[in-house]
């Protein structure tokens, strides 16, 4: 019998024997919630109009002594959180505890611009638009924007994004992505009906250092074995603080036998808002997350439907034709079934691994690869289409350019040229090859 991993909090036996650090619960079905009454609560996903635009381009600003500043700098990736203020669009200045943000971007940003990207935390009571937690980089193009728009009106769960003009200290520094934080009880809440589940980010990977990357496949039955491929980010204050949740999940995932994957899947993963990340991941050629990469992703227990979510993150590196042959391989003539069926991207890290079973095994079941590529046809017809993307640009542009520095409309302009035509290309290219399929 398979068994719902969401049927309790405890370690538990699924889909094989693998894991023996705790009881099992035999009478669980999948999808099951042992009592749980918040999962039969009824929760219906927010919807987006996918012809409106952000409200505007606010100006709002940092300031951190220059002290903090230097320690920071110091150790940019594990610093500890610096005092400082946040003065929003309307001129509202709030006290923050500010960071910066990300690994390798972080890296190119300081050394291509001397600019920072920043992680900004408010206080409960002060939120700023109704969340805690924010992020904010240097991205004077539509890139990232984009690929989280075309997501979040697909119906996948990810961050709202626009544009902001930061400056820090007094002094400009430049275009800013705003984007709230998955690791925020008010966003999941909005997007789940609930902050109760566990929340993981999967992978470790920084300048320098060691490397440890989530590519779901079982590490082991411990919690030690998987703490450093995945951060746990709620629940991680309060008992039982493990790591059970994930552990039972990964364990399931890769042990459950093909006859029973559709209804394992199908009870325990959100396989629409998977297959729709694919879909658009896909055709923007994200390169640098799963399954080509096995990082830069979060996976949620929404406890109101009894399933893990995928969620889509770091989607700077996207709509490139600008294949290197290292770092990235796809372009616009990457296959819509690039990396999902046979191992395809060549990972730079040999610590990356070659196996990807969240993504493929469940295209390797037939009437799930047939939805995938039905979902990606219909969105082909819909948002994935050059009269959207183009007008969209056109759109973004015209509000934020009349806001930006002349260097930073006229890196805005060139990104836009090249985006536009990697969409021309791509959707071309997709069009010929679903035809064919």
């Amino acid at each position: 019998m398979l068994l719902a991993f969401f049927a309790c909090t405890a370690p538990q036996t699924i889909g094989g024997d693998r894991d023996s650090t705790g009881g099992s619960d035999a009478d669980a079905l999948p999808g099951d919630t042992a009592g749980d009454d918040t999962a039969s609560v009824p929760w219906t996903p927010p919807e987006y109009d996918p012809d409106a635009l952000p409200d505007g381009v606010p100006h709002v600003e940092i300031t951190l002594d220059a002290a903090a500043i230097a320690r920071l700098d110091a150790d940019p990736y594990h610093a500890a959180d610096e005092p400082g203020t946040f003065t929003d669009g309307d001129g509202v200045v709030h006290p923050v505890q500010l960071n910066y943000r990300g690994a390798y971007q972080l890296q190119n940003v300081i050394y291509a611009y001397n600019l920072r990207n920043w992680k900004v935390k408010f206080a409960a009571g002060d939120e700023h638009e109704g969340h805690r937690v924010w992020n904010f980089n240097y991205e004077p193009h539509l890139r990232q924007q984009l690929a989280y728009e075309l997501l979040r009106f697909a119906g996948v769960a990810v961050p709202s994004a626009r544009h902001v003009v930061l400056e820090v200290n007094g002094r400009p520094a430049g275009t800013y992505l705003q984007y709230e934080d998955p690791d925020n009880k008010t966003w999941l809440a909005e997007q789940f009906g609930d902050d109760d589940g566990d929340l993981y980010k999967g992978a470790y990977d920084l300048p320098g250092e060691p490397q440890c990357f989530a590519d779901l496949t079982w590490l082991g039955p411990d919690d030690a074995d998987y703490a450093c491929h995945y951060l746990k980010h709620t629940n991680d204050n309060v008992p039982p603080d493990d790591m059970a949740v994930l552990r039972t999940f990964i364990t399931a995932l890769n042990d459950t036998p093909d006859a029973d994957f559709s209804a394992w899947s199908a009870a325990n993963v959100d396989v629409d808002r998977l297959l729709s990340s694919l879909v658009v991941t896909n055709f923007a050629a994200q390169w640098d997350s799963y399954p080509q990469r096995p990082k830069n992703y979060w996976l949620y227990q929404d406890v109101h439907a009894g399933r893990m979510v995928y969620i889509p993150w770091d989607l700077d590196n996207t709509f490139s034709a600008d294949v290197d042959g290292s770092y990235n391989q796809m372009g616009t003539t990457a296959s819509v079934l690039y990396d999902l069926e046979t191992h395809d991207y060549q990972a730079p890290n040999e610590g990356e691994g070659t196996e990807r079973p969240l993504a493929r095994r469940v295209i390797a079941r037939p009437e799930l690869r047939a939805a995938y590529l039905d979902r990606y046809r219909e969105l082909s017809t819909s948002l994935l289409t050059d009269g959207w993307l183009e007008d969209r640009i056109e759109r973004l542009t015209a509000q934020l350019e009349p806001e930006l520095s002349r260097t930073d409309k006229d890196r805005l302009q060139a990104d836009n040229a090249a985006v536009l035509r990697f969409v021309h290309a791509r959707t071309r290219f997709v069009a010929d090859e679903l035809s064919g399929l």
